[in-house]
């Protein structure tokens, strides 16, 4: 008979974003356990200046692009209220950084929306502004 006791099981937490972990489904990245959403967001970074990418969107763009609803809430925010910082946007749409920075890049790609430093901040507009 096996005794209860005996079956001990390893529970870790992602150490980003705290869920729980089976030892099997970890991903180690810069000294930290990690679990696979969090070790894809930080490998799999958005780059908003990529002249390949400029090129694809220009080349596909055959009228009105296609965006997501999160895209199109932040061109609504631009339009309404930018330039802004991303932390202005962050709040103002209630998601996360880096989901603006991913969304925000496929933007800059398709010519829409741009960043620029002011005073030593990055803020967002429209493209052509």
């Amino acid at each position: 008979m096996i005794d209860d006791d005996d079956w001990e099981v390893d529970i870790m937490n992602c150490e980003k974003c705290e869920t729980a972990l089976d030892p099997a489904e970890t991903y180690e990245h810069g000294g930290r356990t990690l679990c696979e959403d969090c070790y894809i967001e930080l490998k799999a970074v958005v780059k908003t200046c990529d002249p390949w990418a400029v090129h694809t969107a220009k080349g596909f763009k055959g009228g009105q692009p296609i965006l997501t609803p999160v895209q199109e809430r932040i061109m609504d925010l631009l339009r309404r209220e930018g330039p802004i910082t991303a932390e202005e946007a962050c709040g103002k749409l209630k998601i996360t950084e880096s989901e603006f920075h991913n969304h925000f890049a496929s933007l800059r790609h398709m010519e829409l929306a741009r960043g620029f430093n002011k005073d030593g901040e990055s803020r967002y507009t429209l493209f052509g502004e």
